[in-house]
């Protein structure tokens, strides 16, 4: 049932919403509720009354980096719109909304001449989420170029922190193991000339374009070990092309699996289990997962 309570709020509430629409592996079933979030009062709100009420909430983002189970989410899956999508220059400082896209944030910047987002233009991820697990690619990482982050607590609380103050590492914050969402994220950049961003950032399109395939996919399905590869290791294994029910480990990238028709999230998690088992007994190193199986 859509809360009264938040009635007044700028929030747009459906009920029972197939997830695997929102996912890019296309796997999930539905939401109990399903809320489009347009400002900060509406977002501190409805974590306010979640938590009242102990309703669990996800945090959706663009739904690229989570297996959604097929039984759906008994609670109130949260996409951030509205003022969320809106990213301002500010100097040589970009201010983005957690719900802008990555690509909207790069193409933003590179327009006014700001050079530092080229590697993470291609990532289908929301500022929120590249933030909450600092996503990187092409030697760069969103913490590189983080100044600071605007947070919304359970309990509604707002908080500024400078991103300096937030532990992180290689695909991993504190913010993964805290309740905290990021509502806007404040990044500092460098002058250049806006070609050179462009064609910087058409490099990695085409990169991207060459490296994963064009079935549904989650992008990396684990984190690459130290000093190596979790692609390699598991071509090695000689796990490209296995399958297990709709999903498969892609011909082109053996750390990326996909939906080749009709897969659950028990098929992927039965492929992801086989993918480190072969690693593990082949190397004795175990994979760590990259995407969130909630």
């Amino acid at each position: 049932m859509i809360p009264k309570a938040l009635a007044s709020l700028r929030i747009v509430w459906r009920e029972n919403v197939s997830l695997a629409d929102r996912t890019t592996l296309r796997i999930g079933g539905p939401a109990r509720l399903f809320a489009e979030v347009e400002d900060v009062a509406a977002l501190a709100g409805l974590l306010r009354w979640a938590r009242a009420e102990r309703i669990p909430v996800l945090p959706l983002g663009k739904g690229s980096n989570i297996l959604i189970p097929d039984e759906g989410f008994p609670g109130v899956a949260v996409v951030l719109a509205g003022d969320f999508r809106d990213v301002e220059i500010r100097g040589v400082e970009v201010v983005a909304g957690a719900g802008a896209s990555l690509m909207s944030l790069a193409v933003t910047a590179q327009r006014a001449g700001l050079e530092g987002l080229e590697g993470l233009s291609g990532i289908p991820s929301s500022v929120g989420g590249a933030v909450r697990i600092n996503a990187g690619a092409y030697a760069t990482e969103i913490f590189d170029v983080l100044s600071s982050v605007e947070l919304v607590t359970r309990a509604g609380e707002r908080r500024e922190m400078p991103a300096a103050e937030i532990a992180h590492g290689y695909r991993w914050t504190t913010l993964m193991e805290t309740d905290d969402l990021v509502a806007l994220a404040t990044l500092r950049l460098a002058v250049a000339d806006p070609e050179v961003i462009r064609a910087r950032m058409a490099d990695v399109t085409e990169k991207r374009q060459k490296a994963l395939p064009l079935q549904p996919n989650a992008g990396s399905i684990f984190k690459n070990p130290p000093g190596d590869f979790a692609g390699r290791l598991l071509e090695a294994c000689g796990m490209k092309r296995r399958r297990v029910g709709g999903a498969e480990v892609s011909s082109l990238h053996a750390n990326v699996i996909v939906n080749a028709g009709g897969a659950t999230a028990r098929d992927v998690r039965v492929l992801m289990a086989e993918m480190r088992q072969a690693v593990n007994q082949r190397f004795g190193i175990d994979l760590v997962p990259e995407i969130e199986v909630l």
